[in-house]
């Protein structure tokens, strides 16, 4: 089998998809579990992989954020573990981490109220709750208390955003916390006086207004060019090794035209740029 890239470290993450037809039976099935921001594009990746392997393999994907991901694969609950942040020393050991995109963390406000820009100090007040109030913020059209939505604490891409936009420091605790980026993306819809943070996936899908950061704007483009600052990674996560039917699917990802033409529509490969 081909090499595959991958980071070995105490971690691991969970993804999630449909079970295939019964007619499938006698394939092999893949459980994942994990991040909601890379649920989206494993599945896109599943369904095809499902297509060219002809059948051969089977996928069952689940969400619940990327730390569900990591504990469900170190306890051989799942075969792939889905996660939307880098390895961490307080993971598992024994995980194997291999990246398999690049994607851009948005800041993302009310359609009513779009920003045409925040720096890295604005950003960082705003979310650790010291600047409250629109009227501080210049260029805002919503007034009075800036309502905060995060995510919790089992989500990925919060971590990714509080080390690459809060110098590691949390969000305030007056902010409310969603499980799934889905959910948040719907508290930013319906609250004019919002702000919360989302993948460049469902930044991008309409309903939200997404900020420029420090004059670059959130889009896949900027991403790939590595203009744009808040820049992360989603991950395969397999404990140990990977081997079988997981080692196939994770060096098809990281092989195949077919796999990197797929992240390329909204997401970025790890070897572009």
């Amino acid at each position: 089998m081909p090499s595959i890239r991958r980071t070995t470290i105490a971690l691991a993450v969970v993804g999630a998809l449909g079970a295939a037809p019964a007619a499938a039976s006698a394939s092999t099935l893949i459980t994942i579990s994990g991040a909601t921001s890379s649920y989206p594009l494993v599945a896109l990746l599943a369904a095809k992989y499902r297509k060219v392997d002809k059948d051969k393999v089977r996928f069952k994907i689940t969400q619940g954020g990327a730390s569900v991901g990591i504990a469900d694969v170190a306890a051989g609950r799942v075969t792939i573990g889905d996660s939307s942040r880098d390895p961490l020393p307080t993971d598992p050991t024994g995980l194997d981490f291999y990246p398999i995109a690049k994607y851009a963390i948005c800041v993302v406000t009310n359609e009513s109220n779009p920003l045409s820009n925040l720096t890295t100090a604005q950003v960082d007040s705003i979310f650790t709750g010291k600047t409250r109030n629109w009227s501080e913020v210049p260029g805002a059209k919503a007034s009075g208390p800036i309502d905060l939505i995060s995510r919790t604490s089992t989500a990925g891409v919060l971590t990714s955003f509080e080390t690459l936009f809060l110098s590691g420091s949390k969000p305030s605790s007056l902010a409310a916390q969603e499980s799934s980026e889905g959910l948040l993306k719907k508290q930013v819809e319906n609250d004019d006086n919002s702000i919360g943070f989302l993948s460049n996936y469902n930044a991008d899908s309409g309903g939200v207004s997404s900020t420029p950061y420090n004059g670059v704007a959130c889009t896949r483009a900027n991403a790939a060019s590595e203009a744009y600052a808040g820049l992360a990674r989603f991950y395969e996560v397999t404990k140990g090794k990977a081997a079988g039917a997981a080692a196939g699917f994770i060096s098809w990802i990281d092989k195949s035209a077919v796999a990197k033409k797929i992240i390329s529509s909204q997401w970025v490969p790890i070897s572009e740029k």
